[in-house]
């Protein structure tokens, strides 16, 4: 039966954080709920876009001597993140350009930041987004992402400095997260619905 308890969309939490990255390792949420693990550091205010998971499958065709399609075989499964991050704050800097090229001083009584622009790749991370819709909560959880396309960074008077990231989401090695073992892996917590299958 048709409900529209079922029908999501995408807001920002309470508190105002929707996107947080950690190094590997860190212990990750296995619910929606969670409370992440100090590690994780949020990214600020996000991009009016919110956030997008695309997710490919390329296939292949195959057919017989007369042309028919008799098997579809999977080449490949590739899932990615976009997430536009509106601060320029020292986390969302060196999610951008690596955590070793961004200097942060306070020493002369405000801050001062150096970037230093690598053409090194940067590193994996585990990303955690998390989305809510009333009372309910949804949850990606990414155990190996990496940065590997930074968007065009425009400055002028009319918008706001802002940085789109692609994150490709890499499936971790057997064991290695024994709760997350999936490229990415989403929760879902919905107080508001009721169990109807008995």
């Amino acid at each position: 039966m048709a409900d529209t308890k079922n029908v999501w969309s995408g807001n920002r939490h309470e508190d105002n954080e929707s996107f947080f990255g950690a190094p590997l390792g860190t212990p990750l949420p296995t619910d929606a709920v969670d409370v992440l693990d100090e590690a994780f550091d949020a990214h600020g205010w996000m991009g009016e876009d919110g956030f997008t998971n695309a997710i490919s499958r390329n296939t292949t065709k195959h057919h017989d001597f007369s042309g028919k399609v008799i098997k579809t075989t999977q080449d490949s499964y590739e899932e990615t993140v976009q997430v536009t991050c509106c601060e320029s704050n020292p986390v969302v800097l060196k999610t951008v350009f690596g955590d070793d090229n961004v200097e942060v001083d306070f020493s002369g009584g405000h801050r001062k930041v150096v970037i230093r622009h690598s053409d090194h790749q940067l590193p994996k991370k585990s990303y955690v987004v998390r989305v809510v819709d009333g009372e309910k909560t949804r949850m990606l959880v990414i155990p190996e992402g990496q940065v590997t396309e930074v968007g065009d960074i425009t400055w002028v008077s009319s918008d706001l400095v802002q940085y789109t990231l692609t994150i490709d989401c890499f499936t971790p090695e057997d064991g290695a997260y024994p709760d997350n073992p999936q490229a990415v892996n989403e929760y879902i917590d919905e107080p508001d619905v009721e169990d109807e299958s008995s």
